[in-house]
């Protein structure tokens, strides 16, 4: 017999089971299907586990319980990246309809489409460098005067990363958002603001100066060599130009190959144009998640794959300079530690972005794609990139400092000009033997 002080808890406890228990809808269902899917796909393919620390069933069983309670088609896309934006992973994205974040018959607009918003990707991070008119936070008490562009932490309590957060920032038209601020003292403030009423015909870039689409943008150049920007490993024809450039007359003075805003793409690409400086073969090693494979039941084979590139003359030999930033990432990584590792080629810029893997992509059951590495990419030591990236030989650096000293156009000005200083200076060491 229950005591009777404890009957009404008892009741309670009763009718919340009760609740639970009533059957999903079948639109629930199908959210639930799309996060099973979505979460069995890493826990079956994504070999990084051990370096992101964090527990892969835990998130499931936080997360899922929320999904039948996404009230907006836009909540349970929150929830599938948010989830994977515990991965901290530029690696992992999830590309879904616009119209899957806005409610029947209405429209989705972004932060980035509110006029006078404006982000850019500095040391690694998302800051805001610009507010709508009368929106700007106040910078807590202790905060260097100046101190204009924090960084976003959380967007709706969600973690950021580069690959995920344009999910997060966009929603319904009008609806609330919350930012999580992080100034550069660490102190962290919460910022209200509502996404527009309408979409910007042309919405701030989420990448800025680093956005790859950003061809207008171009550094100073060095005036006796060739100066190559390369923004992709995804289209071939890129690829040709450089080649192209490599033919010129000033490319056998020495080669400036910009990567800064090089997110990676077709590894066979990158192996094409460094396998052009090689002197001499080099080896990669493929990782799969699971190197043990059953064969028709009798019995177990493990797998061994490896990659040479080798060198395709005529092989340039002139002084190299390559420039990277933290957004350089994937192939363009491989090609630049390659470059600096085996062809004597000085990088100068930023620390890379440390996203080394294969990348696999996944269609989801309501048409969504999920794209993660799935195959980690390694050296003869075993050694990758993952989290790691490419070191800089020279750092150069653009600092949130330099942007709210100066403003992001003057700064970036500025940046390119310190880079083309560096690649020069570089380049007349190498040609002096130094």
């Amino acid at each position: 017999m229950i005591p009777r002080r404890l009957a009404p808890l008892a009741f309670l406890l009763t009718a919340t089971a009760c609740a639970a228990l009533l059957p999903l809808t079948t639109a629930e269902s199908a959210r639930i299907d799309t996060f099973d899917f979505v979460w069995q796909e890493l826990a079956n393919e994504y070999p990084m586990f051990g370096q992101q620390q964090v527990d892969w069933d835990e998130l499931r069983t936080r997360y899922r319980a929320a999904v039948p309670f996404a009230r907006e088609p836009h909540e349970f896309q929150h929830l599938i990246a948010g989830m994977l934006s515990e991965l901290g992973d530029l690696h992992v994205s999830y590309e879904a309809a616009r119209d899957r974040f806005a409610p029947p018959g209405g429209a989705a607009t972004s932060l980035l489409d509110a006029k006078g918003f404006a982000v850019m990707p500095i040391e690694g991070r998302l800051h805001v460098v610009g507010w709508p008119e009368g929106q700007a936070p106040l910078a807590p008490g202790g905060v260097p005067v100046g101190s204009a562009c924090p960084e976003i932490w959380r967007v709706n309590g969600f973690p950021v990363v580069l690959s995920l957060v344009g999910n997060l920032l966009l929603g319904p038209a009008g609806s609330p958002i919350e930012l999580q601020l992080r100034w550069r003292d660490g102190t962290v403030t919460r910022h209200a603001m509502r996404r527009p009423a309408a979409a910007a015909a042309r919405p701030a870039p989420l990448f800025a100066h680093l956005d790859p689409k950003a061809r207008g943008a171009r550094a100073a150049k060095v005036d006796d060599a060739a100066w190559i920007e390369l923004c992709t490993f995804v289209d071939k024809g890129e690829v040709d130009a450089a080649e192209m450039a490599l033919a010129q007359p000033e490319a056998q003075r020495g080669v400036v190959l910009d990567l800064r805003r090089n997110q990676g793409g077709q590894i066979l690409l990158a192996q094409r144009l460094v396998e052009r400086f090689l002197p001499s073969p080099i080896d990669f090693v493929f990782v799969p998640k699971d190197p043990v494979a059953t064969w028709f039941g009798l019995f177990d084979v493990e797998l061994f794959v490896v990659d040479e590139w080798r060198p395709q003359p005529p092989t340039l030999l002139a002084p190299l300079v390559v420039l990277t930033s933290a957004l350089t990432g994937s192939s363009a990584e491989h090609a630049a530690r390659v470059l600096q590792r085996h062809c004597g080629a000085i990088v100068i810029g930023e620390r890379t972005a440390g996203a080394e893997a294969v990348v696999r992509s996944s269609d989801t059951p309501d048409g969504s794609v999920l794209r993660f590495g799935s195959t980690r990419v390694v050296d003869r030591t075993g050694v990758g990139l993952q989290r790691e990236g490419v070191a800089p030989d020279v750092a150069v650096q653009l600092t949130v400092a330099d942007v709210e000293a100066v403003g992001p156009a003057r700064a970036v000005a500025e940046w390119d000009e310190r880079l083309a200083e560096a690649a020069a200076a570089a380049l007349t060491r190498r040609r002096a033997g130094r």
